[in-house]
């Protein structure tokens, strides 16, 4: 069973659906939740004792109101075997590749994947949340730079790599980087 996200985490869900998500569970059913659809696992007790995550920004009142769970902003989503949390929407999608790659295995994810134009699989937490915008345009250090790695994207590419096709050191380049992306 899949629950998707609230319309609005502060409102308590409807009993009805709390009531639903708890029967299912205890019929057998695996029960993961998309985004703020965390806060319907939790009134159920389904994360009661349980590592469990949501939207970066709902983690403190996930936290606050439920405090029998260890509440993780860091992550994309949690695998606790039959109960599943996901942080936000697209985050759920990771989650969601996920479950296909345990149930029917990773050829079937990645093709999945690839129909989406998604990455089949991302490493990292929901610290990919980038608050400054990339820079565009002829006014910073990278302009010519960013185009550069990404029309080469497909493959890696090192640092140092990057660094001499900006014509500054890598502990310039990472400067720059930060400054630029955030």
């Amino acid at each position: 069973m899949i629950v998707p996200s609230c319309r609005d985490a502060a409102e308590p869900p409807a009993p009805s659906l709390v009531a639903a998500v708890r029967a299912a569970h205890e019929a057998g059913a695996r029960v993961a939740s998309l985004c703020t659809g965390a806060f319907i696992l939790a009134e159920a007790g389904l994360l009661d004792g349980r590592r469990a995550t949501t939207h970066w920004a709902h983690t403190a009142l996930l936290r606050e109101r439920y405090p029998a769970i260890e509440v993780d902003p860091d992550v994309l989503y949690i695998d606790d075997g039959d109960v599943l949390t996901s942080a936000g929407k697209a985050a759920g999608m990771d989650l969601c590749l996920h479950l296909v790659r345990a149930d029917h295995g990773t050829a079937v994810a990645n093709a999945l994947a690839r129909t989406l134009v998604v990455p089949p699989h991302r490493q990292g937490g929901q610290a990919q949340f980038i608050p400054a915008a990339v820079g565009h345009g002829p006014d910073h250090a990278l302009a010519d730079l960013l185009p550069w790695a990404l029309d080469r994207i497909s493959r890696p590419l090192t640092v140092r790599e990057l660094a001499r096709k900006a014509g500054m050191s890598s502990r310039n380049l990472a400067r720059h980087f930060h400054a630029v992306t955030g």
